[in-house]
């Protein structure tokens, strides 16, 4: 069985809880590699968090596609679906045998991000607080198709693979009442955890859980060498493969290069023999 946690994901395979306080991370953002805290748990609380999906995810994988005693699931991850899909992996390997992650991110706005946080994540905190009491008219004025046709020509590089479609999968959640809750308590979690944490933590299954990476070269929103760097620095992640021409989601605008990777890593850990 496969579990899936794709965002955007609609071209498939037919077609080709509760967080400890703070651990300390690596600085990873460039040369630099001092130590730098990384706050676990959410700001508000909130229930929408990291933890609660990796419940979800393994959720999915037991009661959906039956992962368990007989066979495990392999989880394919894009963006910040990354971060519940390790934590999910991490926690649940009795559930998982590897994970296809897809232009991880890597989380910006995280307080171990940013710049001098001290001055930075004031302000920061400062613009979430405000979109979370006042921002339902901007919500609204943006969650429509032509705006988010718009916003989505950015991350994807593909001529055409924006379409009708593709904004009707993404604005119809965005529709639903309490939506923009979601939405807002999601860009005020400047914590919890980051790739680089989760590949090295102690508890991650690097021995049975291999992970493949894969991004796209024109993606403005995932750095290249910093997803280059998790190939060379964490055991667990045995590939990196970057694909030119295509953006943040190449599984959608290019499946016919990510579809055979995916294939290929099905029968690395399914232990298929061509």
């Amino acid at each position: 069985p496969a579990a899936g946690a794709l965002c955007g994901g609609r071209r498939r395979l037919g077609e080709a809880a509760a967080a400890p306080p703070a651990i300390t991370l690596g600085d990873a953002r460039g040369g630099s590699r001092s130590p730098r805290e990384v706050d676990l748990r959410h700001p508000l609380r909130s229930c929408y968090n990291f933890y609660t999906w990796a419940d979800l995810v393994c959720d999915f994988a037991e009661e959906v596609a039956g992962a368990g005693e007989r066979e495990r699931a392999t989880v394919a991850c894009n963006s910040i679906g990354t971060i519940s899909s390790l934590v999910a992996a991490r926690d649940r390997p009795d559930l998982f045998d590897g994970v296809f992650v897809i232009a991880p991110n890597f989380r910006e706005l995280h307080t171990a991000e940013v710049p001098l946080p001290g001055l930075v994540m004031p302000a920061v905190r400062a613009v979430q607080r405000a979109l979370r009491e006042r921002g339902q008219g901007l919500f609204d004025a943006l969650a429509i198709p032509e705006t988010v046709g718009k916003i989505l020509e950015e991350p994807y590089k593909v001529p055409n693979s924006v379409d009708d479609a593709l904004v009707d999968v993404l604005l119809s959640p965005l529709l639903v009442e309490g939506s923009a809750d979601v939405v807002f308590d999601t860009l005020s979690y400047s914590a919890g955890p980051l790739p680089e944490q989760l590949l090295g933590d102690g508890e991650f299954p690097k021995e049975n859980m291999p992970v493949w990476v894969c991004y796209g070269e024109e993606d403005p929103w995932t750095p290249g060498p910093r997803v280059e760097r998790l190939g060379r620095e964490f055991e667990a992640v045995e590939k990196v493969v970057k694909f030119k021409g295509v953006g943040h989601c190449p599984h959608d605008e290019a499946p016919w290069l990510v579809n055979p990777l995916l294939i290929e890593f099905l029968e690395r850990v399914k232990g298929i023999k061509k």
